[in-house]
């Protein structure tokens, strides 16, 4: 063979091998779809729940709104658990929220697989809490003979309990003793008392002096017409009765209270606003030696509440600066805070704006309580 022979065959074997080179470039350099779709784990490929949201306003009570929320997901492995705006967690993938407020709420849903998704909502249909709007605790309704917020709005649980609104227009309580140091109000629920009206510009105070009321086995505190007001008792008792009724009741959204000082005084000043001179004189109560059923006193149902003047003198959470000392029947001494009574009483003509402070541990056949209730 000849040497210009061999130079044809070499060229021609070496341009085969560069076709070929680069034919398997091409063919590795070329992506292939099929093949990296099945190398990725399908861990990696992450399917978002998503929430759906209603809302719809409390046909009972116009100052709420209840959120429905519903998680979806488009693949098998399900809803854990959807986290609602106050932290609560709900497992499944439907959960219910009340708001009474407007605002912005956030609702977030969880995936089995711990994949979460977010979405903000924002309240503008409800009505602005004011002194002149009361809201309205759940499982309560208007009383029969409610008047208006003016005239004494009032509500009764279940049970028949009557609470009348007391309108705070400013937000802030009034206490006539705030500046005198021989008082003191230290109480938690005083001061729940002062946060809760900053928000809801008003309470409810009981519209009748406390009686005796018994679910249950329990002896609790009621606020009813016609019963016998609950004497004989301490501080002591008064006020684990008062504070206790709203778990006995039942009540979800709301507090029972023994009266304080801001609450009884504020409530003085705004029977004054229309009586002027209610607080200060002896004209509307019963002092007549003889106790008489809650409510039954016509002259002292001012503004839908019965009994503030006369009847029985009531147990307030208020503190005397001076403590009762006394030695104990282990001869040690013992310390007795002394707390302050309001108004007057059948045996005693004192009017609304009285307080006298008692040993926490006495009774007396004329001496009551009265609750209150707020949020």
């Amino acid at each position: 063979m000849s040497n210009k022979s061999m130079r044809i065959i070499v060229i021609v074997l070496v341009a085969i091998i560069l076709v070929i080179g680069i034919l398997i470039a091409i063919i590795l350099l070329t992506p292939n779809n099929s093949n990296v779709e099945n190398t990725v784990p399908k861990e990696i490929v992450k399917v978002e729940p998503v929430i759906s949201v209603n809302k719809e306003v409390n046909e009972e009570n116009k100052n709420q709104m209840i959120i429905t929320v519903e998680a979806t997901i488009e693949d098998e492995i399900g809803i854990k658990e959807i986290i609602l705006p106050d932290g609560t967690s709900v497992v499944g993938s439907k959960a219910t929220f009340t708001v009474e407020e407007n605002g912005k709420y956030k609702f977030e849903a969880v995936s089995n697989k711990n994949v979460r998704t977010t979405q903000e909502i924002e309240v503008t249909e409800l009505e602005e809490h004011s002194s002149a709007n009361p809201y309205i605790p759940e499982g309560f309704v208007e009383a029969e003979d409610t008047g208006t917020v003016e005239e004494g709005y009032v509500i009764e649980d279940s049970y028949g309990n009557q609470y009348t609104w007391v309108p705070v227009e400013t937000g802030k309580l009034t206490r006539n003793t705030v500046l005198d140091a021989d008082y003191e109000e230290k109480s938690n629920t005083a001061s729940a008392l002062v946060n809760s009206v900053s928000k809801y510009y008003g309470f409810y105070i009981g519209r009748y002096e406390s009686s005796k009321n018994e679910i249950n086995g329990e002896i609790i505190s009621a606020s009813m017409p016609g019963k016998d007001p609950w004497t004989n008792v301490t501080y002591t008792e008064a006020i684990s009765a008062a504070e206790n009724a709203d778990k006995v009741y039942g009540y979800k959204d709301c507090h029972t209270a023994l009266i304080n000082s801001y609450a009884w005084d504020t409530t003085l000043k705004w029977i004054d606003s229309q009586y002027p001179d209610f607080s200060k004189n002896t004209n509307y109560g019963n002092y007549s030696m003889t106790i008489l059923p809650t409510g039954y006193t016509e002259s002292d149902n001012l503004k839908h509440i019965c009994d503030i003047a006369g009847n029985v003198r009531e147990w307030t959470t208020e503190t005397y600066r001076e403590i009762t000392t006394k030695k104990n029947n282990s001869n040690n001494e013992e310390n007795i805070i002394q707390r302050i009574i309001r108004g007057g009483g059948a045996n005693l003509s004192k009017t609304p704006t009285s307080h006298i402070p008692y040993p926490e541990n006495l009774s007396d056949n004329y001496w009551g309580f009265r609750m209150i209730l707020y949020r």
